[in-house]
């Protein structure tokens, strides 16, 4: 995974917050695959960013992870869910659920722990942008691969992305490289046998 974090400026939508304390917690989070460090590592970068007037839009699973980290540092207020689903990996992901607060006038974000290879956000932003015509949304996630950055500013006009690390790898089937855990088994605390299902998708064990 990438090492550190550092400011590149690669496109004016792209804000890189470089944190010495993240880069210090991501090193324990590979050691120890603990949600605490999760939650850590999210506070340092909403306090690094501009959350006034943002509704975050928690990306499920992995977005349960930072709710208490925004709260903490943001502060309480309108708040939704959204959940894609996908059943292989590889596959392009529909949403089967989402809940959002209509707040006239607001920026949307995005907030997953990680984008990959930026599928899955673009389908969030796509289902989004149908139902709330015009609203500006962004994506926040401490970890963005350079593949699904890339997708972002090229398919997502007007999206801005705000990480503390931009240049993660992804393998072949669009995984981030180097983690060792998956994000939402480890944010449910369980890494055995789901019971998966979906009313768009079917199910899947």
């Amino acid at each position: 995974m990438q090492e550190s974090s550092y400011p590149e400026k690669i496109d004016p939508r792209l804000h890189i917050y470089p944190s010495q304390e993240a880069d210090r917690l991501k090193s324990r989070l590979l050691q120890h695959h603990e949600t605490g460090i999760l939650d850590a590592i999210g506070r340092e970068l909403f306090t690094r960013m501009d959350t006034a007037g943002l509704v975050p839009i928690f990306v499920l699973r992995g977005g349960l992870a930072l709710r208490d980290a925004y709260a903490e540092a943001a502060g309480f207020g309108p708040a939704g869910v959204i959940v894609p689903w996908r059943a292989r990996h590889t596959e392009d992901p529909t949403v089967s659920y989402a809940s959002l607060p209509v707040v006239p006038g607001a920026r949307y974000a995005l907030v997953d722990t990680l984008v990959a290879s930026g599928r899955t956000v673009i389908a969030c932003l796509q289902a989004l942008r149908v139902r709330v015509p015009g609203a500006r949304v962004d994506v926040v996630a401490p970890f963005v691969a350079t593949a699904g950055r890339e997708r972002i500013i090229a398919d997502a006009a007007g999206a801005h992305i705000h990480c503390v690390w931009h240049a993660e790898d992804v393998d072949g089937e669009g995984r981030m490289v180097g983690p060792g855990f998956d994000v939402g088994d480890l944010v449910l605390g369980w890494k055995g046998r789901h019971l998966v299902w979906s009313g768009e998708g079917g199910e899947r064990a």
